[in-house]
């Protein structure tokens, strides 16, 4: 037996670590001098979120600890993802790529990320059906035909608290029965900022609060055809400096757009009520100084 302050004993301890040395667990870490070969703990970081993501525990997280790009990722299993206040943790996506891949049915949230595109097709893509959860976020660039910031097409409860959505074709497109909340969020040059759609049941469903949406083409947008209903409600958020403030169409089902204590103005169109949609203002709204509106307004006395 040995002693335990014996060199021999030492020896053999020192001999278990580097052969078998210490694991994530409930936390990962990623770093700007980190290296994939590690085992991701907080003094042998990881490099990549791809390779920290497959170490850590369900339920867990993966923290960034430096300021530094980090690469795409793919979950597949409920985890956070995260940097402090004052680190820049990057996604650069590139074409062909989406920044973050949620295929599974699992809890995920992204926190003070920044998801930049040369080229990408998403910043976020998510077809999985559980839980989004994305804030203090930036997501940019993705401004080619048919490419998003964030894409979510299935019945998953999606949550943006905070997050900058810049220069996109799509900000933020929702479907497949998605129920989202939007809230103290910009949506700055967006092609369409936000949109809501759907084709069959479920329904998709969009609360906005708090939000600016400006200097793009279309702000907010609800349509549905076949069988969908997609909705949307928004208050004390403004829509400003767009060639389309708020717009509803629906070739089939409903799309039905209510908004409260909200101001539209400086659009090219303020509203626009296409063939079957639904336009609902509570009469709290200010509505000015827009070139023209389409369609007709439904008010809504306050209660």
């Amino acid at each position: 037996m040995f002693n335990k302050s014996s060199p021999v004993y030492l020896f053999t301890i020192l001999c278990a670590l580097i052969i078998t040395p210490a694991q994530a667990g409930q936390r990962a870490f990623v770093a700007s001098y980190g290296n994939d070969a590690n085992s991701c703990i907080p003094l042998s970081p990881c490099r990549s979120f791809a390779k920290a993501v497959t170490v850590v525990d369900p339920n867990g997280e993966v923290l960034a600890l430096d300021s530094a790009g980090y690469g795409i990722v793919t979950l597949t299993q409920p985890i956070s993802l995260t940097a402090a206040p004052g680190i820049y943790a990057g996604i650069t996506v590139f074409p062909g790529e989406s920044g973050v891949t949620i295929a599974a049915s699992v809890d995920v949230v992204l926190r003070g990320l920044t998801i930049n595109s040369q080229g990408g097709n998403n910043g976020i893509l998510m077809s999985g059906s559980s839980s989004l959860s994305i804030e203090n976020c930036v997501i940019s660039n993705f401004s080619g035909v048919g490419q998003r910031g964030v894409f979510v097409d299935s019945a998953a409860s999606v949550r943006m608290v905070d997050t900058l959505v810049r220069d996109n074709d799509t900000g933020i497109q929702l479907q497949g029965g998605a129920i989202t909340d939007i809230s103290g969020s910009n949506f700055l040059g967006n092609n369409t900022a936000i949109l809501a759609t759907s084709t069959s049941s479920p329904f998709t469903s969009v609360t906005i609060s708090d939000t600016i949406v400006t200097a793009g083409g279309t702000g907010i947008e609800a349509s549905s055809s076949g069988t969908g209903s997609a909705q949307i409600n928004m208050i004390r958020s403004s829509v400003t400096n767009n060639l389309k403030g708020i717009a509803s169409s629906a070739s089939g089902g409903t799309a039905p757009v209510t908004f409260s204590d909200s101001m539209v103005t400086g659009n090219v169109i303020g509203y626009f009520k296409g063939t079957g949609g639904t336009l609902t203002s509570l009469q709290n709204n200010t509505i000015t100084d827009n070139g023209g509106n389409t369609g007709p307004l439904t008010p809504l006395l306050l209660q």
